[in-house]
């Protein structure tokens, strides 16, 4: 533990002085108090201590951490605590259970990143943590040793954007890396995350299970019985060994020696039996199931337990189940079916890592998670910790709390410490109350598909909003009035305040283009379309102002991965499809899934598709009637991918600026984020109110 102070706040490691205390009944319990003029952080384990040592820096340094990205190396001074602090944290299971925040950032990283995550999950508390770094050079090097080819092997596994796909029984070897190498490092970073997590004592979370097999495994063992799972999402189909097969427990089992040989020691897994597919004509494979996983790892580990979620399941199967070794993840809301069960909470948010404010605060700080009749904790299942830091707070805050706590005095709190005065405090509160309504993810017009009928911009969002962007415009403008603005949360906080208020002016902006089209009215068509084209270029501009908001810097962090060109390409590929058009390549439902508001993926992909459809609607403007931009089948409440003439031009588009893409650093942290933020309020302060 002290080693995490020295990583973290080097300057004052010498002033703290670490004891042990005995838990509280079996819950983690720390204390903060001052002795002979150090701070004395005392807790049962070194993860008491973490949390013992963050909320010291919170309440007397006044530091708050909402993501693992970050540096408070220069803190010097440490204050010491004028009242003794003793708190017991009443939620057995702190768990963070993303599977997507893998693969848009996780996977990605360096154990030299990894460290500052680690570091951040103890501060917060966490206690479990999903941790799939190295499956699959685990996976590579498991087939391998059964006698698979090497070069099938190597394919079986997907790329760092698709593995938690791959994980959860959806995809196999969709863009693989296809190299020994590569497979091997990532081995040895999730051997170095399984130690370092477990020195702290978080328990990492590894795979139970095989989530699949490649076909050709059943020529090799003539006896094993493998079936075609569900086909996701025009997916190619994927092949299960059945449960209540011998070859089942005979894989899983030698899978689990070899992981725990390569990873490292854990008593913490996950499964999911049919993730986010439909399970009917399963039954009996879902029946089966949970009592082969629940043997297997039995007889691997009599302690381990395996977190699984309840939508995974399904209701007609879960009795099936529920009285083995698993920890249900209740997802679907739906508490009667936990009964008796062992279960934790999710909070969910920033869905895919889409650039929107949204999130529901009052519940988050109401903490319904803690006080669920027989939930054991929290599953915290933000998808990036880089969006929307209040809400991110609060959810951090939630994992520990016992009880619930007002949302306006944490905002206020909040507010002093990010920007170090309180000048910002009711921009923050009107804030909050705006956007922070809502668990329902926000959509986003300029990152949708264009055509005339635009309902969703991706799977599972809206674009309603429960609040006029007129008045998110001006809290915009009140924050860029305040004096207090060097401070770089503000500078960071003002962009991306404008940045959705500008983006969701974008959308009465494409309705009213839209209606001026249907009516043959050129004059005032030209007039919005232009203005809608303009909204995208100034955002561009905008997000430019910083480096962390643009395409080519989370690239670069993407294409920094791989060591040599072929490495480098695959892992090119697998970023700019996961926040294009996901795939797969001839037939997408999940295009614009992981949509951004960046620097360079408006100008060169979303606002390229707009000119195209604007430009396109010229041809058909004496007879609108003509025009079929939309497809007949709208799966989702969305266009089929290719389901017209306009749509195919689309689809060749995306192919065409996957296979052309090169990061540009020009124009990035050019112009100051104030200066631009100003220009632009002032341009479109008139405006805005004529929509």
């Amino acid at each position: 533990m002290i080693e995490l102070i020295k990583r973290n706040t080097p300057k004052i490691s010498d002033n703290f002085i670490l004891k042990n205390i005995e838990n509280d009944n079996g819950f983690d319990r720390y204390e903060i108090y001052s002795e002979n003029g150090k701070v004395v952080l005392a807790g049962n384990s070194n993860l008491s201590l973490a949390m013992a040592y963050y909320r010291y820096l919170n309440e007397y340094c006044g530091i708050v951490i909402t993501n693992g990205d970050y540096d408070i190396s220069s803190t010097g001074t440490t204050p010491l605590p004028e009242k003794k602090i003793s708190f017991t944290v009443k939620q057995k299971i702190r768990a963070r259970t993303s599977y997507e925040f893998f693969a848009l950032e996780g996977n990605y990283w360096g154990f030299d990143r990894w460290e500052k995550e680690i570091d951040f999950m103890a501060m917060h508390g966490i206690n479990a943590a999903l941790q799939p770094v190295g499956f699959d050079g685990v996976l590579f090097h498991f087939l391998n040793d059964m006698g698979l080819d090497e070069k099938l092997c190597l394919e079986f596994s997907s790329g760092p954007a698709f593995l938690m796909r791959q994980l959860t029984g959806n995809v196999a070897g969709l863009n693989s890396v296809n190299s020994k190498e590569y497979l091997d490092r990532k081995v040895y970073i999730g051997k170095r995350i399984v130690e370092r997590e477990n020195e702290l004592g978080i328990s990492p979370i590894l795979p139970a299970a095989l989530p699949s097999v490649p076909f050709s495994t059943r020529k090799k063992y003539i006896k094993m019985n493998i079936f075609k799972a569900p086909q996701w999402y025009n997916f190619p189909p994927i092949f299960f060994i059945k449960a209540d097969n011998p070859f089942f427990g005979i894989f899983n089992l030698r899978f689990l020696k070899k992981q725990q040989e390569l990873l490292g020691e854990t008593k913490s897994y996950f499964f999911e039996p049919l993730y986010d597919v439909n399970p009917k004509g399963f039954s009996s494979h879902l029946a089966a199931i949970g009592e082969s996983i629940s043997e297997v790892l039995h007889e691997f580990d009599p302690e381990a337990v395996c977190y699984t979620h309840l939508s995974s399941i399904g209701a007609d199967f879960f009795k099936e189940i529920s009285g083995k070794k698993f920890i249900f993840i209740n997802d679907s809301g739906d508490e009667s079916l936990l009964s008796g069960t062992k279960y934790i909470t999710a909070i969910k948010g920033n869905l895919y890592g889409r650039t929107a404010i949204y999130g529901d605060m009052n519940r988050v700080c109401g903490c319904p998670f803690s006080t669920d009749e027989g939930s054991l904790g929290t599953a915290v299942e933000l998808d990036t910790f880089r969006e929307n830091p209040l809400y991110c707070a609060a959810v951090l805050k939630s994992a520990t709390a016992d009880e619930a706590f007002d949302s306006d005095e944490f905002t206020k709190d909040f507010a002093q410490k990010r920007y170090k005065t309180d000048a910002y405090t009711n921009d923050l509160i009107k804030l909050k109350n705006l956007c922070y309504t809502s668990d329902e993810s926000v959509g986003s017009i300029i990152c949708a598909r264009p055509t005339t009928k635009i309902e969703h911009t991706a799977l599972f969002d809206t674009m309603e909003r429960k609040y006029d962007p007129k008045e998110l415009f001006k809290i915009a403008k009140s924050m860029l009035e305040n004096e207090a603005r060097k401070v770089d949360a503000v500078r960071a906080d003002i962009q991306s305040v404008l940045r959705q208020a500008l983006s969701d002016f974008a959308a009465p902006v494409y309705k009213t283009a839209t209606e001026f089209f249907k009516s043959q009215n050129v004059h005032n068509f030209e007039q919005a379309s232009n203005l809608f084209l303009e909204i995208c270029e100034d955002l561009d501009r905008l997000l430019k102002t910083r480096e962390e908001t643009n395409l080519s810097t989370r690239y670069e962090e993407a294409h920094f991965l791989g060591q040599n060109k072929e490495e480098k390409e695959a892992i090119d590929i697998n970023f700019l499809m996961l926040h294009t058009i996901w795939g797969p390549l001839g037939h997408t439902f999940l295009y614009d899934t992981a949509w951004a508001e960046w620097g360079g993926l408006i100008k060169d992909y979303y606002a390229k598709r707009w000119f195209m459809y604007y430009r396109s609607l010229a041809v058909y403007f004496d007879n609108p009637k003509k025009l079929k931009d939309n497809s007949k089948k709208r799966p989702y409440e969305r266009n089929d991918y290719k389901g017209s003439y306009q749509l195919k031009r689309l689809a060749n588009f995306d192919n065409q600026f996957l296979e052309d893409y090169i990061p540009r650093k020009d124009g990035i942290g050019e112009e100051d984020v104030i200066d631009v933020a100003r220009e632009l309020v002032e341009k479109y302060s008139e405006v805005i109110n004529q929509f």
